[in-house]
């Protein structure tokens, strides 16, 4: 770990932490259209909060304000949102404990997917108990009556066209076939883009107001060579014949894409800084390689093109490496 934490917070930074952390915890669970977002910042915070101040004191903060948002959240019978938020503090932590131990971005990743995987998976279990139903059918049966509801209006609406109505009943079938398929790979992407968020804007936040951060630069993140295996594992089983295998591994193979997009996401901001393009357009040119369906084709081209072609260059030849090690 490269930085370390700060004796302590000032009693006015204390109460200003302790009542962020609170609102952030309890605000969702208010108004969920309005503030829902908020949920995605807790694993943010309580890893800055336990790296700025270090485990003793920015713990107390986190708990202090855990403590608050519960309370407020049972005065206003808003518990279970306030679930939702207690599960994905542990994230949190896993980074803050793997940026301690000097952890790989790559491997302080895995843990964080781990733990949140672990807690949202846990969640589901107590709603499924409580509740004597299984959240993600009740979540896909949902979806379906969207699909229903949308195509019956598309069916009574007067200005969609003989042709278009066609094209649209052809649509919203594929959707109810498909969407329950690659359900699993959609929600493990939310948990990856969460913890990624956390990692990137974490590391951002804390070489700015501390100097120094627990991993370098996002533009030098790479991922290891190894991980490819997990491609070629699940192009392999997307070919086998046997349906629950073939599900698992398109499911494995939309995941692990979001992973090699993310690398080539890196290498596409390390070319912008080494070319020192402004700050606008480089804004400009994040939105296009990210939102364009052929900005993300070539973000994933690149992740994995990297582990052979090694673009930044950010690998040492064989013989450097046996010299380090005769030296040291």
């Amino acid at each position: 770990m490269t930085h370390q934490a700060d004796a302590g917070p000032e009693l006015g930074k204390i109460f200003q932490n302790i009542l962020l952390f609170a609102l952030v915890a309890l605000l969702p669970g208010l108004d969920w259209s309005i503030f829902g977002w908020l949920h995605g910042i807790l694993p943010l915070l309580t890893f800055i909060y336990l790296c700025r101040y270090g485990f003793h004191v920015g713990n107390r903060l986190v708990l202090t304000g855990g403590a608050i948002a519960l309370i407020g959240s049972l005065l206003l019978q808003a518990v279970e949102p306030m679930l939702l938020s207690l599960s994905l503090m542990p994230a949190g932590y896993a980074l803050a404990h793997a940026a301690k131990r000097g952890d790989s971005p790559s491997l302080a990743g895995l843990k964080g997917l781990v733990t949140l995987g672990g807690c949202w998976l846990g969640i589901i279990g107590l709603f499924s108990v409580a509740r004597e139903v299984l959240p993600y059918t009740v979540f896909l049966g949902s979806i379906d009556q969207g699909i229903t509801e949308a195509l019956e209006y598309y069916r009574q609406s007067d200005s969609v066209s003989a042709d278009a109505l066609a094209m649209l009943e052809t649509t919203f079938h594929q959707m109810r076939i498909i969407l329950p398929l690659i359900m699993p790979s959609i929600l493990a992407g939310f948990v990856l883009l969460t913890i990624w968020f956390s990692m990137v804007v974490g590391n951002v936040v804390l070489n700015k107001i501390g100097g120094t951060s627990p991993w370098p630069k996002y533009q030098l993140w790479q991922l290891p060579e190894r991980m490819v295996w997990v491609v070629i594992a699940g192009a392999a089983f997307a070919l086998l014949p046997f349906s629950s295998l073939k599900v698992f591994g398109i499911n494995l193979l939309i995941f692990i894409s979001l992973i090699y997009c993310f690398q080539g996401l890196a290498i596409v901001s390390y070319y912008l800084h080494t070319w020192n393009v402004p700050i606008f357009l480089r804004s400009f040119l994040y939105v296009i390689v990210v939102f364009q369906s052929f900005g993300t084709i070539l973000l994933l081209g690149l992740g994995l093109a990297d582990v052979w072609l090694d673009f930044r260059k950010l690998k040492k030849p064989p013989d450097i490496e046996t010299a380090d090690t005769t030296i040291t």
